[in-house]
C-alpha cells in the first residue's frame, strides 16, 4: 500500500491545511510514496509576512544569545536525524542514500556555523573629522526574507538560506520545490521546535504560482531564490520593480579542463563524479569535459568503462550510485533536450535516448568531439548528460572553457603548478576546482557564480552577512 503523506502551510506557529494543488511521488517507485499538498495564495502570503514582520521584533527582543542557542539546537537535531531524513530525501526526490545523508549532516553543520556568527555580527568605530564627534559602523537586518529553494539539495540549500537570515535578526518566509515538501517540511518541524519566536519561519507551499505570489507579497524586503534561469529572470524583475534586494543562484554549464599531463585514474573520477553522480542534477556539475586531444582517446575510453560499472538503481539501496531524475516531467524535459541534440547530428558513445530506462530514470550519457560551436554547451541540461570536447592545447581550453553565459563551476585537472595558477587566474567562474570534482562545496565559504549564473551578493561563509544585513553608518556628538 502506498504511503501518503498530506501536507499543510505552517504560518505564525500555526498549522494551515487547504485543498491538494500538486503531488509527487517516489521517482524511482511510485508504488512507495505519495505526497500531496495546498498551493499558497496572496491571503496565505500576506498572513506569513505579517507574521514575519512580527517575528523580526521578537528576534530582537529574544537577544543573540537565545538566538544562537536555537539555531546550535536545530543543527544538533539536523545531525541525529540524520539516517531518517536521508531516507525521506531518497523516497521523495530520488537523492541516493549516501548522497542524502552526507546533505543532511551538511545542513547541520550549517546551522552550527551561523549559530556562531549570531555572536559574531561586528561593526566598526571610526574617529571623525570633526571633533567630539564618533562614527559608528553596525549591520542591522534587513527584515522580512523570501527564500524560494529548490529539490536538489532539499535540506542544504534551505539552511544555508534560513540559517543566516535568522542569525543576523531576519525573519523568513519560506517557498520549496513541490518535488521536496515533505522533506521541508520536515526540516519545518525541527526549527519550530528549536525556541525560535512564533513567524520566525514560515512554510507556505506550493509551485511556481505560489512562488510569484511571495514575490508579490507586499511586505518583502528581500528575496533569496535558487533555482531554473528562466524563473530566476522573473524573480529579477519582480524584485527589480519593487527595490527588493535580491540574491539569484541560477545554475551553470560547467566545464572542467584536462591536460595531457593529468593523472588519468583521478581525471576520469573527477568527471564521473562531476557529471553522473546525483543524477547530474547538481547546478555544479560537469556537462563540459574539455579535453587536450593528446590524451582524449584515453580518457574518453577509460570515462566509458567507469560509466559502464556505475551502479543504477533504487537510491534507497545503500550501494546505489545513480539514482532517478526528481520526476518524470523532469525525465520528459531532459529528454527532449538530449534528443534535439541527436538530431543536430551528435550521436552518444554511451546512453542517449534509445537506452530507455523505467520510472524516472536517465541513463548516464556521454558526447565525443562536440563542435565548440555547438549549441549543446551553452544552456544547461539539468541530468546525466556531458560533453568531450578535444583541444590542442591550454590556451585553447580555457577559451572553450569560458564560452558559455553560465559560468558557477570550473575544474582543472593537472599536475603543473604553473598550469593550476593560470587556470585559477583566467578561468571566469565563481568557483574554481583544481583535481577535485566541479561539484561539491564547503558549507563555511562563499558560494556563486559569475555571467548568466548568479546576481547578488555572495551565499554562504561570512561572506552571507552582506545580503542579509543592512550596513548603517552613525554619526554621534553628546552635544
Amino acid at each position: 500500500m502506498i504511503d501518503t503523506i498530506v501536507l499543510a502551510h505552517r504560518v505564525n506557529g500555526r498549522v494551515i491545511p487547504g485543498q491538494a494543488r500538486f503531488e509527487q511521488v517516489n521517482p524511482a517507485d511510485p508504488t512507495d510514496l505519495r505526497v500531496t499538498g495546498p498551493e499558497a495564495d496572496a491571503a496565505v502570503m500576506g498572513d506569513a509576512v505579517a507574521a514575519a514582520r512580527a517575528a523580526v521584533e521578537a528576534l530582537d527582543r529574544q537577544g543573540i544569545e537565545a538566538r544562537s542557542d536555537s539555531l546550535a539546537a536545530v543543527g544538533h537535531r539536523l545531525k541525529a536525524d540524520a539516517p531518517q531524513l536521508a531516507l525521506l530525501i531518497a523516497r521523495e526526490t530520488g537523492k541516493t542514500l549516501n548522497d542524502a545523508r552526507g546533505e543532511v549532516l551538511r545542513a547541520g553543520r550549517l546551522f552550527d556555523f551561523f549559530a556562531a556568527e549570531t555572536l559574531r555580527n561586528v561593526g566598526e568605530v571610526f574617529d571623525s573629522v570633526r571633533r567630539g564627534t564618533a562614527v559608528e559602523v553596525t549591520n542591522e537586518p534587513i527584515g522580512v526574507v523570501a527564500a524560494i529553494t529548490p529539490w536538489n539539495f532539499p535540506v542544504a540549500i534551505p539552511a544555508w538560506k534560513i540559517a543566516p537570515a535568522l542569525a543576523f535578526g531576519n525573519a523568513v518566509v519560506w517557498k520549496p520545490s513541490e518535488y521536496s515538501s515533505a522533506t521541508a517540511a520536515a526540516l519545518m518541524e525541527i526549527i519550530a521546535a528549536a525556541g525560535l519566536p512564533a513567524g520566525a519561519v514560515n512554510l507556505v507551499l506550493g509551485a511556481g504560482a505560489a512562488g510569484q505570489a511571495l514575490c508579490e507579497a507586499p511586505g518583502i524586503d528581500a528575496v533569496s531564490f535558487t533555482g531554473s534561469v528562466a524563473t530566476g529572470a522573473k524573480v529579477r524583475m519582480a524584485g527589480a520593480e519593487r527595490s527588493l534586494r535580491l540574491q539569484l543562484e541560477m545554475g551553470g554549464v560547467n566545464g572542467m579542463i584536462v591536460l595531457a599531463d593529468a593523472d588519468l585514474g583521478n581525471s576520469v573520477a573527477c568527471a564521473l563524479n562531476g557529471a553522473f553522480f546525483a543524477a547530474g542534477q547538481r547546478c555544479t556539475a560537469t556537462s563540459r569535459i574539455i579535453v587536450e586531444e593528446a590524451i582524449a582517446d584515453r580518457f574518453v575510453a577509460a570515462l566509458k568503462e567507469r560509466m559502464a560499472s556505475l551502479a543504477i538503481g533504487d537510491p534507497r539501496e545503500a550501494s546505489t550510485q545513480v539514482g532517478p531524475l526528481v520526476s518524470m516531467r523532469q525525465k520528459e524535459l531532459i529528454t527532449r533536450q538530449v534528443a534535439s541534440v541527436e538530431e543536430s547530428g551528435l550521436r552518444p558513445v554511451v546512453g542517449g535516448t534509445a537506452t530507455t530506462m523505467k520510472h524516472a530514470f536517465f541513463a548516464p550519457t556521454l558526447f565525443d568531439a562536440v563542435p565548440v560551436e555547438h549549441a549543446f554547451g551553452m544552456d544547461e541540461i539539468f541530468g546525466p548528460v556531458a560533453g568531450i570536447y578535444r583541444v590542442r592545447n591550454f590556451d585553447e581550453a580555457i577559451a572553450v572553457l569560458n564560452a558559455p553565459r553560465y559560468r558557477l563551476s570550473a575544474g582543472l585537472c593537472t599536475t603543473s603548478l604553473s598550469h593550476a595558477t593560470a587556470f585559477r587566474r583566467r578561468a571566469s567562474a565563481g568557483l574554481t576546482m583544481v583535481n577535485v570534482p566541479t561539484a561539491g562545496i564547503d558549507y563555511h565559504a562563499p558560494f556563486g557564480g559569475v555571467g548568466g549564473s548568479s546576481y547578488g551578493p555572495r551565499e554562504q561563509g561570512r561572506a552571507a552577512r552582506a545580503f542579509y544585513t543592512v550596513m548603517k553608518t552613525s554619526y554621534i556628538c553628546p552635544g
